[in-house]
């Protein structure tokens, strides 16, 4: 395959992964409608999704990792992966499908905060530009100037406290990344937090959904769960994470479209601006280099959840 193919193939498959994960949340919302629990929602999710990295990497060959890195990706979704999914689809119990994507899409920026916070990586000009329209954005997404009910701003609340998870959890796993395959780490992750969410499930005693909710958990769990990771996986080894990050943008706005048409939700003026400036915020990831932010992103499009 030459250059200009195989460029070409990688955005596709960035895209093909922007637009497969967009549907999370309508599908979640949709799900919600027909009674399903969050924690039945992700167990059954993460149960449909674990068998299929499992067989991708075996078709792909071994692999080999340390008994360290594994115990650490293990721990990461107990823990990182766990907590953060719970606290993003109990958050969509409270707040539209594109807010959620919206929020979710400020996870780079939390990232270098926190690695200037913890690891003393300097500020520049660019990331705090990067910073700063990053949250000026999720201000105007939020409309913080208005009075909003206690049930909106829990849900956004938890939906950004998922982010700030995410985000520790990436820079605990930052590392591995250098070792072991984006999917690899994503099988672990998965299949951790897959046995957290069944055992909770248990645990509540919740009842198995009905024969109709279970064609979009099927699409919930493969559409946008395992295919985004592998073709973005895929893409990002084709074209590199910025980018990956670039393409990714219409991510976002697939996901307001699509909430539009499928759920009736919408944003006004100030909403649209400021998931403009998220956008533009993220976007300049590529003039940072080699930094917290940079690493930020590709971590977030690895992870993908």
């Amino acid at each position: 395959m030459d250059n200009k193919k195989g460029f070409a193939l990688g955005y596709a498959l960035t895209i093909v992964s922007a637009l497969s994960f967009s549907v999370k949340g309508i599908f979640a919302k949709m799900l919600y409608a027909k009674g399903l629990d969050p924690v039945a929602l992700l167990a059954i999710r993460f149960a449909i999704a674990t068998p299929l990295f499992w067989a991708f990497i075996f078709l792909a060959g071994p692999e080999k990792i340390a008994f360290r890195d594994a115990l650490i990706l293990i721990l990461s979704g107990l823990i990182g992966l766990y907590l953060a999914a719970l606290a993003d689809f109990y958050g969509l119990l409270y707040i539209d499908a594109t807010l959620e994507r919206v929020i979710l899409y400020t996870y780079p920026a939390v990232v270098v905060m926190l690695a200037a916070i913890f690891f003393n990586e300097r500020l520049d000009k660019v990331k705090i530009a990067s910073i700063l329209l990053t949250y000026a954005g999720l201000a105007l997404v939020l409309q913080v100037w208005n009075a909003k009910s206690t049930a909106y701003l829990l849900g956004a609340g938890l939906v950004f406290f998922s982010a700030v998870i995410y985000s520790v959890s990436y820079l605990v796993t930052e590392s591995l990344g250098k070792r072991v395959s984006g999917l690899r780490m994503s099988a672990y992750s998965v299949t951790s937090a897959a046995f957290a969410f069944l055992g909770t499930w248990a645990f509540k005693g919740i009842a198995l959904p009905d024969g109709h909710a279970w064609g979009l958990l099927l699409l919930l769990g493969v559409l946008s769960t395992f295919i985004p990771a592998l073709t973005l996986a895929v893409g990002i080894r084709i074209i590199g994470a910025s980018r990956a990050a670039l393409v990714s943008f219409v991510g976002p706005v697939a996901t307001a479209i699509l909430s539009n048409v499928m759920l009736g939700e919408g944003m006004d003026a100030a909403q649209i601006l400021g998931m403009g400036l998220i956008i533009s915020g993220v976007g300049i990831v590529p003039l940072t280099g080699n930094t917290a932010l940079n690493r930020g992103i590709s971590g977030f499009f690895k992870k993908f959840f």
